[in-house]
């Protein structure tokens, strides 16, 4: 097992603790060993959420969609990040990516027709 699956582990111990700035910190130790480690970059992502900074968070699932576009679970996470920044339009297409790699997700179903109603709201 290499470094950074050991700092990627930490981070997820930190993460399960709560503290989300040790496991950002250790998931970047991880990222910097291994810059193509899907799962630091997806976890990081989480973690930022927590602390509320979605800037980030959006940029490390952006890295992780960037890596493999197949990723369901990163568009449908995007997408709830964009769904309480309140950018619906973005978070329903987010909403589809994540159907379109993962048809039979049914909490994907249900938050697109959430999202769905919430485009709706101010037209």
């Amino acid at each position: 097992m290499g470094l950074e699956v050991e700092f990627h582990n930490l981070g997820n111990d930190y993460y399960k603790l709560g503290d989300f700035k040790n496991a950002i910190d250790h998931y970047s130790k991880a990222i910097a060993r291994n810059p193509h480690m899907i799962e630091a970059y997806f976890n990081r992502g989480l973690a930022y959420s927590r602390i509320r900074d979605f800037e980030r968070a959006l940029e490390d699932h952006d890295r992780v969609i960037a890596l493999n576009p197949a990723q369901a679970e990163a568009y449908y996470t995007r997408g709830l990040i964009k769904e309480y920044l309140r950018d619906f339009e973005a978070a329903y297409h987010d909403y589809l990516n994540a159907l379109r790699h993962n048809p039979e997700n049914h909490e994907v179903r249900m938050q697109l027709e959430i999202v769905s109603r919430k485009r709706g709201v101010g037209r």
